[in-house]
């Protein structure tokens, strides 16, 4: 189940996929390439998708406060 995507440069995702694993969730990030522009799209078990958006939504208001 896709739980976050975004394009551009990968290092949002790869944090957010690293906080995912270190609460013990399990991760898959999908890479696409079309042209020039990557996409990339974290993806988590169903059963895991709210702690997952939970987990999110903490991260992106840490985000917002740097």
């Amino acid at each position: 189940m896709s739980v976050h995507k975004s394009y551009g440069l990968p290092r949002v995702a790869h944090e957010y996929r690293r906080l995912l694993e270190h609460k013990g969730i399990r991760v898959r990030l999908k890479v696409k390439k079309k042209g020039m522009i990557h996409s990339y799209e974290v993806q988590v078990p169903s059963y895991k998708r709210d702690d997952a958006a939970r987990l999110l939504e903490e991260f992106k208001d840490k985000k917002r406060e740097m």
